[in-house]
């Protein structure tokens, strides 16, 4: 990959830094993925600037008393987790009570956080039993972070147990594939009555996952916890969605349907599987031969999607928003069919689902000296 491409992306993260024209200031899980690849920049390298601008963001949200208005306690959304792990590191070099304050708040709201009968978390309180993909990533992390660093007893059955849930009611064992998500109760419209899944394999919910796997694992490391099986499945995982790796080293939209007319090479399910894959193979959680993957899939977005118009660095293929059921703020259907992945959702750029795992991956690819 031409040095000069890799340029392209460290210009990326400048600009992305220098106006709020990339970004809201705003307690949000996008933001918070991105805040995460400056935090991890910032252990990697030492860069002030980026902590700085971490900092920075996240002081914006508090108010003069030191709460974040933002955060709505009497709701329940595993979404709004995601954002808490920024606050760890903070609290950890800054000791600001308003930091520790927040984290609190939300590590208390999972005592009566709505679960399925299997024990997994909704993900919503207005999507009752459903479990999605992306809802490992945004709340096990903090979740396991927080009792890590805080809790008195180290006990991690529960996130453990949610996995396994994962893997038993969202895998699909007939594709060899995750579904997006599931639905315990098999009253939405979008599951099939006989096994509660969703009918397609999003990659970016694949993505989530995949990401979720390897950051929990990371934290566990050295802790009282049975991770292992957790280490199955990120290399089953891998092993599963290799078959369907295009040849410049991406995964569509709908992983499984290439075949499928309309279907695209999508950039942000590509970079946090390629996220995924390194992270995993540098600790290693899959074999090192594995990274030569996560590598393809890295060069391979850049090199179709990363690009300089007018003096703005831009990433497209970014498939702008997708989800389950009805959008309560505008009553859409999304009936998670292929029609629906392909033709409903915008592909956009510079969307913070895919400069997040952009910067992610990155991170991996320089620690490899590359």
């Amino acid at each position: 990959m031409p040095l000069l491409t890799y340029e392209l992306v460290d210009r990326l993260k400048e600009q992305y830094m220098s106006s709020e024209k990339w970004f809201s200031v705003r307690w949000h899980y996008i933001e918070g993925c991105i805040l995460k690849a400056y935090l991890d920049s910032y252990e990697q390298t030492g860069c002030e600037t980026e902590y700085n601008f971490v900092k920075g963001f996240m002081d914006q949200l508090f108010d003069s008393n030191g709460d974040i208005h933002e955060i709505q306690i009497s709701s329940y959304n595993i979404d709004q987790f995601r954002m808490a792990v920024i606050l760890f590191p903070l609290f950890q070099r800054e000791q600001e009570p308003k930091y520790k304050r927040v984290m609190d708040l939300l590590y208390q709201q999972l005592a009566s956080y709505p679960r399925t009968k299997a024990g997994s978390f909704w993900h919503k309180e207005n999507y009752p039993y459903q479990v999605w993909l992306d809802g490992l990533y945004m709340g096990q992390p903090f979740y396991v972070q927080y009792v890590k660093q805080f809790a008195e007893r180290k006990d991690y059955s529960d996130t453990i147990q949610q996995f396994q849930n994962v893997r038993q009611y969202v895998y699909n064992e007939e594709k060899r594939l995750y579904s997006h998500a599931y639905d315990e109760s098999r009253h939405i419209f979008w599951c099939d009555k006989a096994t509660g899944q969703s009918p397609n394999v999003w990659g970016r919910a694949v993505g989530w996952f995949a990401m979720a796997l390897v950051d929990v694992l990371e934290l566990l490391e050295g802790e009282p916890a049975d991770s292992g099986i957790l280490k199955v499945y990120i290399k089953e995982l891998i092993d599963d969605i290799l078959p369907y790796r295009h040849s410049e080293g991406m995964w569509y939209q709908v992983m499984d349907r290439p075949d499928y007319p309309g279907n695209y090479l999508e950039a942000s399910g590509t970079l946090m599987l390629a996220y995924a894959i390194l992270k995993g193979a540098r600790l290693g959680y899959v074999p090192e031969e594995y990274a030569v993957y996560g590598i393809q899939a890295f060069n391979g977005t850049i090199a179709r999607y990363l690009r300089e118009e007018a003096g703005e660095v831009l990433l497209g293929g970014i498939c702008r928003s997708a989800g389950l059921g009805k959008k309560p703020e505008t009553g859409e259907i999304r009936d998670g069919s292929l029609a629906y992945y392909i033709f409903s959702e915008e592909v956009v750029d510079n969307n913070g689902h895919g400069m997040a795992p952009l910067f992610m991956t990155y991170n991996e690819i320089k620690r490899r000296g590359l």
